[in-house]
């Protein structure tokens, strides 16, 4: 395997294959945290909402919060020019393109005017950030461009799961004195092709959230989701992600 850059990754055709589900349905923790978004507007009396996507690859969460949530505009970006095109392409599909502004541009590098009632960073978009400066920079711009009492949500690859995995960073948490780069560090990718990433774990995430000023910060992983809900997750066999959701005040 080839190590290539986050952006090239992205923008690989058999990549964006993986990716391009035509056919959406968003997975049970993706639900929760758009019941959650939700719940959040009738406690707060939103009504009208504008939600932010970064990540948004070729669409797929697109629909279903245009389906779960129904916000008045979604404005959505992601690094790479052939997601974009391919999410173009879909949202004509699924009938909603006038519903959707479409950036091709770096989380780090979005410079919206408008606020937003929601950020949404889903399909675990900062595992392919690697450097903690970009990763808080990231979460910081999700901060900025919400209005007072919006809300973040999110999901991030774990250091805990299936055996191997959780293993290996248990070993390098050991090792860390003498690593060269932090514990979560992993190259991750697929299709042949090597990117670098980070996993996190619990305390890093939550931490990372309120040292750039979130408020009311939730991290969850999915066993404990599952668990919470009254139903059973195989560890051994699933991705286990952390899910994460917090205010801006």
């Amino acid at each position: 395997m080839s190590t290539i850059t986050n952006k090239s990754f992205w923008e690989k055709e058999e990549v964006i294959e993986t990716q391009d589900l035509t056919e959406t349905s968003s997975p049970h923790h993706e639900k929760y945290l758009m019941e959650r978004v939700l719940n959040h507007y009738q406690s707060n009396g939103i009504t009208t909402a504008t939600i932010k996507i970064f990540g948004c690859g070729t669409g797929r969460e697109i629909n279903e919060i245009h389906k779960t949530i129904n916000p008045d505009h979604i404005v959505a970006s992601d690094i790479s020019e052939n997601m974009i095109k391919t999410c173009k392409e879909n949202l004509k599909l699924w009938n909603i393109e006038n519903k959707v502004s479409l950036y091709v541009t770096a989380a780090q590098d979005f410079s919206g005017e408008n606020k937003f009632e929601t950020v949404t960073i889903l399909n675990s978009m900062l595992t392919y950030v690697h450097k903690k400066e970009d990763r808080l920079t990231i979460l910081s711009k999700a901060r900025e461009i919400l209005q007072e009492n919006g809300c973040i949500i999110g999901t991030v690859h774990n250091q805990v799961g299936v055996f191997k995995k959780t293993a290996y960073f248990k070993l390098r948490k050991l090792l860390k004195i003498f690593l060269k780069n932090e514990v979560g560090f992993r190259h991750t990718g697929f299709k042949g092709f090597k990117v670098k990433g980070y996993y996190y774990d619990k305390k890093g995430l939550f931490n990372d959230l309120n040292q750039v000023g979130f408020k009311n910060v939730e991290v969850h992983s999915l066993e404990e989701l599952f668990d919470m809900k009254g139903m059973h997750y195989d560890r051994s066999k699933g991705y286990n992600n952390l899910i994460f959701i917090a205010t801006k005040n």
